[in-house]
């Protein structure tokens, strides 16, 4: 004897099996970002850092794919180049947009573009204007410090976090010349002292289909209120999904 299934029977049968495996896909995706930030803790055995015109990381042991992103952010990035006709190698590119303060609208963005070699992550590159305003060392600190990340699943964030004494060997700039490249912060945070101005500057990038949100990212300054002109005393990223 047999029984013939009914349409909605089998989409329910499909669903079932989707959320059955869904764990198990999404478990994949999460144990290689785990990996990755393991590997970013040591730093100098898995990272080069190719210092020049553009500064460029390479990865000696590609672990994160290009659906990751894609998993991550449910999105596509704001461009894909295929560098040949097979769809093997391509760039990413993926442009973070101000949030912009009350008192100004003026535009900034921050560009990270990466390269993928059989949908492998094998090169990342920080946008220039930003590296030129920070330092080379300092943007190396600043993805070297992923590494070392508190993760917090349930709002799915990334903190990270440079202590005032790594902070003065970097020779960060001063809150004026970031002003200065990005216009005023999103926001001013409030502070314990009168003598401490502290800030956020928040970066979103946008599904380019439908113009939604598709992921954050937020700097966190602090500076002398009475010296803007000395660099920076405190600084920490948060990124979110």
């Amino acid at each position: 004897m047999s029984f013939a299934l009914s349409s909605r029977a089998k989409r329910v049968g499909i669903a079932f099996t989707l959320a059955l495996m869904l764990p198990a896909l999404t478990g994949c995706v999460y144990l290689r970002l785990l990996d990755f930030k393991n590997q970013l803790k040591s730093f100098d055995e898995h990272v080069s850092v190719l210092k020049g015109k553009e500064l460029a990381f390479e990865f000696s042991e590609p672990i994160v794919k290009n659906s990751d992103f894609v998993f991550i952010t449910g999105s596509q990035p704001s461009q894909i180049e295929f560098v040949d006709s097979a769809g093997y190698n391509e760039w990413w590119t993926w442009h973070f947009q101000k949030r912009p303060s009350i008192d100004s609208e003026r535009p900034f963005r921050i560009t990270f573009r990466a390269h993928f070699q059989d949908d492998l992550l094998t090169r990342f590159e920080v946008d220039k204007a930003f590296v030129e305003l920070f330092g080379q060392d300092f943007t190396r600190e600043i993805l070297s410090r992923v590494g070392h990340a508190k993760i917090n699943k349930l709002r799915r964030s990334v903190t990270i976090a440079i202590d005032s004494a790594s902070l003065a060997k970097l020779s960060p700039p001063s809150l004026n010349e970031i002003v200065d490249l990005m216009g005023e912060p999103t926001e001013i945070l409030d502070s314990n002292s009168p003598s401490i101005k502290s800030c956020r500057y928040e970066f979103r990038f946008y599904n380019p289909e439908n113009g939604k949100s598709a992921g954050r990212f937020s700097l966190y300054l602090i500076g002398k209120a009475e010296n803007p002109e000395s660099p920076i005393a405190g600084f920490s990223a948060r990124g979110k999904a």
